[in-house]
C-alpha cells in the first residue's frame, strides 16, 4: 500500500475577480511553502483560529495551491533575527502581468474559497489506494538550513569597534 501526497490530484477551481478559473492543486512545493511560512500545514488552521484573521493565512494557502497550475508564483518576505535564523514573513503570490493574488480575490466568497482549498488539500493528501491518514498525520520536519549569504533582507553587521568619522573632517 502506497500513502502520500497525489501530485496528479484533479483539484478544484475557483474564479478570480478577472474571471480567470484558478485550479488549486497542492505540490510538494505548495505545502512546502504553507510549512516555510507556518511552520506546519496544520498550524495554519489554528493561526486563523487563534487571530480570527482569515484573510492574510487563506490568500497564502490559496497561493500555495495555484503555484502547481503555473498561474501564480510566490516571492518571500523573510527576516533574520538576532541568532542569525532566517524567518518567512508573507509569501505574496504574483501573476507574470504583475498582479498580486490578494487583489484577485473577494471577500464575499471567503466561504466559497474555504471550502474549494479544503477538497483540493484533501485530495492531494489521499494515496493512489484512496487512504491519506498516514500523510495527513506526518509532522513536519526541521531541518537547519545554512545561510545563503547576504540578500536583499539582509545586510552584513558592523563590529563593535567600529567608529564612523565625522563628516567635517
Amino acid at each position: 500500500m502506497t500513502t502520500g501526497i497525489d501530485l496528479l490530484a484533479p483539484g478544484v477551481t475557483i474564479t478570480l475577480t478577472d474571471g480567470t478559473a484558478l485550479p488549486l492543486v497542492y505540490s510538494f512545493r505548495g505545502l512546502a511553502l504553507i510549512e516555510a511560512r507556518f511552520g506546519s500545514v496544520s498550524a495554519v488552521q489554528g493561526a486563523i483560529r487563534a487571530d480570527g484573521a482569515a484573510f492574510g493565512p487563506l490568500i497564502e494557502i490559496i497561493g500555495a495551491g495555484a503555484v502547481a497550475s503555473g498561474q501564480f508564483e510566490p516571492h518571500i518576505r523573510e527576516h533574520q533575527d538576532a541568532k542569525g535564523k532566517r524567518h518567512v514573513t508573507e509569501i505574496v503570490y504574483k501573476r507574470r502581468d504583475g498582479k498580486q493574488l490578494g487583489d484577485l480575490l473577494h471577500p464575499g466568497r471567503l466561504d466559497e474559497y474555504t471550502t474549494a482549498f479544503t477538497k483540493a488539500f484533501e485530495q492531494s493528501l489521499k494515496s493512489a489506494e484512496g487512504n491519506g491518514e498516514a500523510a495527513a498525520a506526518a509532522r513536519p520536519v526541521e531541518t537547519v538550513t545554512p545561510s545563503p549569504g547576504l540578500s536583499a533582507t539582509t545586510s552584513p553587521s558592523v563590529p563593535s569597534t567600529f567608529h564612523p568619522s565625522s563628516s567635517g573632517t
